[in-house]
């Protein structure tokens, strides 16, 4: 295992609530197997984004990570053992090298150490493996971003939004999308708007989490945050966080070059 540590600015608002803000003069990432600092189109210099893939490397994949340990869970020695709250957001880019687009897909991940030995390429988005896919004792949280339809893994399509708990077969997923209010005559309407996730332009997504509830809200980068969330569940994650984990993103490709790329990342813990 491969971790680079660049050394970064976080602002902690200690009791309440912890806010990491990564930025491309700033970072405290850990890159785990082929995730970087991208680089930019004159193949020197770097772009500022984290990529997870490398398009030199077949099967390419690879973690970014708050290299800091997150509270996630009260302490076994008090009274609760609910989650915390938290929300994130961050812009993403996916761009493939090769036509057609070749997959597989990044996603925002929750895991509990510093170590992706147990991950894999291709539909594993560089989270997971065939041997550990589904053990409930991965304690691994995930909104994906998938563009390839793995049939293996139950995908409904090749561009959709999935949670996932302990396994790359995803507990709810959408069509990727984002719905806009519209008004015919006196009456409001909802209208949803499919977008291509693999097309290389940025999107916005939001995650957020209270209350046993996950709701998760993407759009493109310029579209004010949609009132209507992408997916709402119940889905209570007791069981799967412990106390401490750590936050950040995975991506993974096939054969084929793919870029996955993350600009901005917000996240916000009440602890």
């Amino acid at each position: 295992m491969q971790v680079q540590k660049l050394c970064f600015l976080a602002l902690f608002l200690a009791h309440t609530t912890l806010a990491v803000n990564l930025s491309l003069e700033t970072s405290n990432l850990a890159f785990l197997g082929d995730a970087e600092l991208g680089p930019a189109s004159d193949g020197v210099s770097r772009s500022g984004a984290l990529s997870m893939t490398r398009d030199e490397n077949p099967l390419s994949h690879g973690q970014g990570l708050w290299a800091t340990p997150v509270p996630f869970k009260p302490s076994s020695n008090t009274s609760s053992s609910l989650p915390y709250p938290f929300e994130t957001s961050f812009v993403f880019s996916i761009t493939p090298r090769t036509e057609p687009a070749p997959g597989h897909g990044l996603a925002f991940i929750v895991v509990p150490a510093l170590d992706n030995s147990g991950a894999g390429p291709a539909g594993y988005l560089g989270i997971l493996n065939k041997t550990n896919n589904g053990d409930p004792e991965n304690h691994v949280f995930a909104v994906e971003f998938d563009v390839y339809k793995d049939k293996q893994l139950g995908d409904m399509n090749d561009n959709h939004v999935g949670v996932d708990v302990n396994s790359l077969t995803s507990v709810v997923a959408e069509r990727a999308g984002y719905w806009v209010q519209i008004v015919i005559g006196r009456t409001k309407m909802w209208r949803f708007k499919e977008v291509e996730l693999s097309n290389g332009e940025r999107y916005k997504a939001w995650i957020e989490y209270r209350d046993s509830n996950v709701s998760v809200t993407l759009a493109p980068e310029a579209v004010t945050k949609p009132k209507k969330p992408l997916i709402v569940a119940q889905l209570d994650l007791s069981e799967v966080f412990l106390e401490n984990m750590y936050a950040g993103f995975a991506g993974a490709m096939g054969r084929e070059a793919e870029r996955h790329d993350i600009w901005s990342w917000n996240f916000q813990n009440s602890a």
